[in-house]
């Protein structure tokens, strides 16, 4: 049947790059117009066409069901999706929104307001311009259909209107609502436990604010880091408030796997334990390992008695949810489509799903039109150079459409990974009940292990006897475990009179094994048998494991044997870590220490020798 065409433009006085966050965030418009939440399904492997999801909804009083294909676009220019009906007044469904940029309006360039959005002068504005192509599946149903689609488009024309005046006069975001209610003693109650429990206020006042303020897109994933990087706070702190906010009642905790792709969530659970080995994206068609510091991410939600949050989403694909994807569409098999190449000078990355990938150059040397081939598993040629703003042909070889999209390859992300979260003592103190699956190892691709141990302990009891000596030793690790928490890193568990200690950070690694030995030099020098015994650490960073032992969070793998081994190599007062390390410490760091001998040693478990490093403590300045 013939398509209802709706289409209308609007011009904005901002231009489309301040136009593009706002009108690319389908998720946020799709609650602002009161649209219904969005349950989707994976469609299984084997279908011909590019849709990955069965969505389910509700509108205007129909129930909905539709082949979800993925949203094209490309950044700052265009965006769109379509939509093939399988229930409701529609068989299909395109929609497509352009930014054209146009001329600076009479009067001159106008300046930004202080909206916390940038300065500096704006160069033309945008015709936002918004096509809709509903094909109705019965003839009588056309008018409706057209009256539908003219008050959508209208709602878009008033977003327009909201844009400009936030980004041009500073004027609150167009997305600062809707927001389901909260309780507010409930908040005010919490954001009083959150300052007992040692919370800054600041930062206490601005959770509670949140929740009890914030946007339903806002709250439905409340990233820490981010927070804190839009606050001006330290990052871990913020993470340690949200923490003790669950304690509180005022917060729940999530745990998002992360595709590496997409960088957004595959799946959500509410305990480590619900995670497995593998993670799966049905967008990219990828299955991938769980890194812990990459992979799993904590958020948080409002607890539902404080508030209740819609949690599904209203949109699952557009711009906005991956925002270092700046173009991406579909290609039919055995066809080709024309991309828009980035305009900025770089590397960046085709990807095709299913995980097929080459290198995209994009610099004046490259050529203006370039094409790659899609083979089954690969990218030919696996490297294309194009100039920039020209054109990537794509072309398919193979029997099934793809999607595939060129991404930055430098993203900086804000999210509190597991690996972080564990090295918290308040999430291990809160949250004890919270591991992983027993015999699930989840790997670490980078963790610093530091291993002490303390020396003459033996002596020490024949000499002083048990209780003097126990007690030594007792307080030796309240030492220890300041250092270790003051330097971020996590308290893993101690053996004997020996500590191991974990961090996220090497050189963090490092300040906490420098400041261990002084610590603990006046520690002893205030300890009446103090003068029997000394410390000897060893550090080792790489891949590692996670695992739920005893009750707790451990790590093992080799990385750990190392640093087992290298503690063993030093003597009373030293730190043994690897060369290459030691040569990476910041100057301030590495200034507290003497590097007392370069030296090779075979350890077991490593085949080749080690290229190592004994340093003590430097002399203190006269």
């Amino acid at each position: 049947m013939r398509a209802v065409v709706v289409t209308r433009s609007v011009d904005l006085a901002a231009p489309p790059e301040r136009v593009w966050p706002f009108v690319s965030d389908t998720d946020r418009f799709n609650r602002l117009i009161g649209a219904h939440d969005v349950r989707y399904l994976p469609i299984e492997d084997g279908n011909p066409s590019s849709a990955r999801f069965l969505a389910e909804t509700r509108a205007g009083g129909f129930r909905l069901v539709y082949e979800e294909f993925p949203f094209e676009w490309s950044h700052q220019r265009s965006f769109g999706v379509h939509r093939r009906m399988r229930s409701g007044p529609l068989a299909s469904y395109t929609w497509r929104t352009s930014l054209e940029r146009t001329r600076a309006q009479e009067g001159g360039e106008r300046a930004t307001s202080g909206n916390g959005s940038g300065g500096g002068a704006l160069e033309g504005g945008t015709r936002l311009t918004v096509r809709l192509e509903l094909v109705p599946r019965l003839a009588v149903l056309r008018p409706i259909v057209w009256l539908n689609g003219r008050r959508f488009t209208a709602r878009l024309a008033e977003l327009g209107a909201l844009i400009d005046a936030h980004v041009l006069e500073g004027a609150p975001s167009p997305y600062v609502k809707p927001a389901s209610p909260a309780d507010p003693e409930r908040v005010a109650a919490a954001v009083r436990a959150l300052g007992e429990q040692g919370v800054a206020p600041a930062v206490a006042e601005r959770i509670g604010a949140l929740v009890r303020e914030g946007a339903d897109a806002d709250v439905v994933r409340i990233r820490p880091f981010a927070l804190a990087d839009a606050w001006g706070e330290p990052r871990r702190e913020v993470l340690r408030a949200c923490l003790r906010a669950v304690a509180a009642g005022l917060l729940e905790l999530r745990w998002a796997i992360i595709c590496p792709s997409c960088v957004v969530p595959s799946q959500q659970v509410h305990a480590l334990d619900e995670i497995g080995p593998e993670g799966h994206c049905q967008l990219c068609d990828l299955t991938f390992g769980l890194d812990l510091d990459r992979a799993v991410e904590a958020t948080f939600v409002p607890h539902p008695a404080v508030r209740r949050v819609p949690e599904t989403m209203f949109c699952i694909g557009g711009p906005a949810r991956t925002p270092h994807v700046l173009v991406q569409s579909s290609v039919e098999p055995r066809a080709a489509r024309a991309l828009d190449v980035p305009r900025e000078p770089g590397r960046y990355r085709l990807f095709v799903r299913g995980g097929a990938a080459a290198t995209l150059e994009v610099d004046e040397a490259g050529e203006a039109s370039a094409e790659a081939r899609l083979e089954p598993g690969r990218v030919d040629p696996p490297r294309v150079h194009v100039t920039p703003g020209g054109e990537l042909r794509v072309r398919s070889a193979l029997a099934n459409a793809r999607h595939v999209k060129i991404e930055r390859l430098e993203f900086a992300t804000a999210a509190a990974t597991a690996h972080v979260v564990s090295t918290l003592e308040e999430f291990r103190t809160m949250f004890s009940s919270d591991l992983l699956k027993r015999g699930t190892p989840l790997k670490v691709a980078h963790a610093a292990i530091l291993f002490s141990d303390l020396t003459g302990s033996t002596a020490l009891y024949a000499r002083v006897g048990d209780a003097a000596a126990f007690r030594l030793v007792d307080d030796h690790f309240d030492v220890l475990r300041a250092v270790v928490a003051a330097h971020e890193g996590v308290f893993v568990k101690t053996m004997g009179d020996a500590v191991m200690a974990a961090f996220v950070d090497a050189a963090a690694c490092a300040r906490a094994a420098a400041d261990a030995l002084a610590r603990f030099e006046a520690f002893r020098a205030s300890q009446r048998h103090g003068d029997l015994v000394g410390l000897k650490l060893g550090m080792f960073a790489g891949a590692c494991y996670v695992v739920t032992a005893n009750g707790t969070l451990d790590y093992f793998g080799q990385t750990v044997n190392c640093a087992s081994r290298l503690q063993h190599l030093a003597g009373s007062g030293e730190i043994v870590a690897p060369q290459a390390l030691v040569a990476s410490w910041p100057a301030e760091d590495a200034a507290r220490l003497v590097l007392r001998e370069r030296f090779e040693a075979t350890v077991k478990g490593v085949e080749e020798p080690l290229d190592l490093a004994r340093l003590t403590l430097a002399a203190p300045a006269p």
